[in-house]
């Protein structure tokens, strides 16, 4: 296996530039690539950076237009985006460039799969689930992820595996993307699990009365309901001063998302289950109408990066709880597990939640559930096997988490990533 160390120096921010897809000599361009300049030679897998940047001698320079995850470019998305963009370029060897927008710079969440079929982007964060009735399956798959563990450190390593292994394995989900003109890098990637950020402290079963809950997916309207709240519609750029404002009593997202969009200053009351799951809010990577123009070479290249973007994609979830927990605890508030009557009403709501993707019209709902519990079982196999373990719970993570709050350093999250890119994303590899 290749190297591990994917990000040498600094993040370079990217800055926005022209629309539609260019490319230098005779590159790709905005109709959809250039079909002679397709295909091509490959690389086996494996292939170290070196070999990489050989191969790509005599492939004409492309620059490719990128819309990231995030409009904060230092949020853990986006940095976990643009290293992966930062990757790929360093092992074309300067070949390809990746103009690199923040979400919204382009299109909006929902014209991202306009803006890929018509060139204005080549590869984007697509918010799937902004989308519930295009995205249909998607949907009811994610839905089925309440099965999910919870738990900090293997609870989020066996998420993000098994959100990418039942997501490439669904006919149905991949017919969503498909038939809408979008090539699938990555079908499902959240932040980390969700949790629920209040105002005020709601330690009892009777505090969720009435609450105004933001949620981010469909079977968050069941679980708000659940708990005695009710879901609110609020864009994501609106939720600060709607939390500040009282307007929302609480928000359903991961931690690093409240974290990076600064929720926590007004809303630090951070609530996690401890055994149930609320569903993920989650999106996916995804490449447009030019990749069929590319060279084989290039869209091998983007796949192998992808093991970093997995480590990345872990950091995120389980880096951010510790650095979560201590912003919320600077801004008086905590993070805590559900209280038992929340914990138990959210459980019995997701027994609601599997019955309907069982009984669904947009997949085989009941294989679906199935190939999730499976796929749990397998990865939690995996992380043990690998050492990674639990050793406390959420409320004094700080103190037993072992892995960096620092971006650039993904040791910790590496073995696991190396093993995603074995047995999920490279039967996937373009060949």
């Amino acid at each position: 296996m290749f190297s591990r160390k994917y990000f040498a120096g600094a993040l370079s921010m990217l800055a926005v530039a022209a629309l539609g897809l260019t490319s230098c000599a005779g590159g790709l361009n905005s109709s959809g690539g250039n079909a002679d300049s397709a295909g091509g030679a490959g690389i086996d897998p494996g292939a170290t950076k070196e070999q990489y940047i050989a191969a790509f001698a005599d492939i004409e320079p492309i620059t490719l237009d990128f819309q990231y995850s995030s409009t904060n470019p230092k949020s853990f998305s986006a940095l976990r985006d643009l290293k992966w963009a930062e990757s790929v370029e360093e092992w074309s060897g300067g070949k390809i460039t990746i103009e690199s927008h923040a979400a919204g710079a382009i299109a909006k969440p929902t014209e991202v799969p306009g803006a890929l079929q018509d060139g204005r982007l080549d590869v984007a964060h697509y918010y799937t689930t902004y989308e519930p009735q295009e995205m249909a399956a998607f949907v009811d798959m994610s839905t089925s992820l309440v099965q999910l563990p919870s738990s900090p450190v293997v609870g989020e390593f066996v998420s993000h595996a098994v959100m990418m292994e039942v997501g490439f394995n669904t006919p149905e989900v991949m017919a969503n993307y498909e038939d809408r003109g979008m090539h699938v890098l990555h079908p499902a990637n959240p932040n980390g699990n969700t949790s629920v950020i209040c105002r005020k402290d709601q330690q009892k079963s009777a505090d969720w009365a009435g609450s105004q809950i933001r949620g981010n997916a469909a079977a968050h309207e069941i679980q708000a309901k659940a708990l005695g709240g009710i879901l609110t519609s609020v864009e994501l750029a609106e939720t600060y001063e709607a939390l500040e404002r009282g307007v929302l009593n609480c928000s359903l997202q991961s931690t690093a998302t409240a974290v990076s969009v600064g929720w926590l200053e007004v809303a630090p009351y951070i609530s996690i289950p401890k055994d149930a799951s609320f569903a993920p809010g989650a999106g996916a990577l995804v490449a447009g109408s030019s990749w069929d123009g590319l060279p084989l070479l290039v869209q091998q290249l983007m796949f192998d990066r992808m093991e970093g973007y997995v480590a990345g994609e872990d950091f995120n979830a389980i880096a951010s709880l510790k650095i979560a927990t201590e912003t919320a605890e600077k801004q008086g508030g905590k993070l805590d597990y559900l209280d038992s009557e929340s914990e138990a009403a959210i459980a019995e709501s997701n027994k609601e939640l599997l019955a309907q993707v069982e009984n669904s019209k947009n997949l085989d709902g009941k294989a679906v559930n199935a190939a999730v519990a499976s796929s749990i079982e397998k990865w939690t196999g995996i992380a043990k096997e690998l050492g990674y373990e639990e050793k406390g719970g959420v409320t004094d993570f700080t103190q037993w988490y072992e892995g960096s709050v620092d971006p650039e350093d993904l040791e910790y999250f590496e073995p696991f990533a190396e093993r995603v890119y074995e047995e999920i994303i490279l039967p996937q590899r373009p060949k």
